[in-house]
């Protein structure tokens, strides 16, 4: 569906999902590759790693 990333490219995450409805996030960072279920979830754990979801920036 699409992808977002960090400014400095340090920080990307996939969307995937099924015609209009997301069903999964992928999170790529230095060392770190994590499958995420839900928005929520991808706001914690980007918060873990010091990101704020609003730094991203669609690809």
């Amino acid at each position: 569906m699409g992808a977002m990333e960090t400014a400095d490219g340090k920080w990307r995450v996939e969307v995937g999902g099924t015609g209009t409805v997301v069903v999964w996030y992928t999170l790529h960072g230095p060392g770190v590759r994590r499958n995420l279920p839900s928005l929520n979830a991808l706001v914690a754990a980007l918060a873990e790693h010091g990101i704020d979801v609003g730094e991203l920036r669609e690809i």
